[in-house]
């Protein structure tokens, strides 16, 4: 599974049952012929309750466990499929913000910078965490209806690196702008979480049986 280093240091936490925790999952997609590799994407995350960045203890790894190639996660060496972060007593919502930075020379205009802003809404549910994956609560969701037995990548609510792609049914509100050779994508969207149980995120059952051991990596 290919993999790259962002190595910039900070902060660690230790995953509390009790606690209320966020799983955060930043994901960038990019078109077939693009020719984007990992080593030419960088991430930065924000959230609106913090002070300083986002930012795992052995920095931000970026990777491409989904069979589908044409994802980039970014995780660390605990998780490689996003990040955990605590939430404030109480906290019902909250905005986080991924910023991408691609630097592609093949494509045109060569620089991209992704602003993708998420407002989440942390509903009431089992438990005291809260996963912007949708797989952790797919039978909870709306596509649990509609004849899909398993999580499907594309349910989530991954950025982009061009303003084309982007569903209806998300309601995102996309802006674009080319200045000084860089093409800039500004990306606001809301998604509301239901609460679950540390138990029930990142558990097999959750991405359809045996297929996790083949198609993804699951917190260790």
């Amino acid at each position: 599974m290919p993999q790259l280093q962002i190595d910039d240091a900070v902060s660690t936490m230790n995953l509390d049952a009790r606690a209320r925790t966020l799983h955060l999952l930043p994901v960038l997609q990019v078109d077939p012929f693009d020719g984007v590799a990992l080593e030419d994407i960088t991430l930065s995350v924000s959230a609106s309750w913090l002070d300083t960045p986002v930012i795992p203890a052995t920095g931000w790894t970026l990777r491409q466990p989904y069979p589908n190639r044409l994802y980039f996660v970014g995780g660390s060496d605990d998780c490689h499929l996003g990040h955990f972060i605590t939430l404030q007593g109480g906290q019902k919502a909250g905005e986080v913000t991924f910023h991408w930075s691609v630097d592609v020379s093949a494509l045109p205009p060569g620089h991209f910078q992704i602003t993708h802003r998420l407002g989440l809404v942390f509903e009431e549910g089992s438990g005291n965490t809260w996963s912007m994956d949708v797989a952790n609560w797919w039978a909870q969701s709306e596509f649990a209806t509609e004849g899909h037995a398993t999580p499907e990548i594309g349910r989530n609510r991954f950025s982009r690196l061009k303003r084309q792609g982007f569903s209806p049914s998300r309601r995102a509100h996309v802006s674009e702008a080319l200045r000084d050779g860089c093409r800039y994508l500004d990306i606001h969207e809301s998604l509301e979480l239901p609460a679950i149980t540390l138990g029930d995120c990142w558990t097999i059952d959750t991405y359809g049986g045996d297929t996790v051991h083949e198609c993804l990596e699951a917190l260790r």
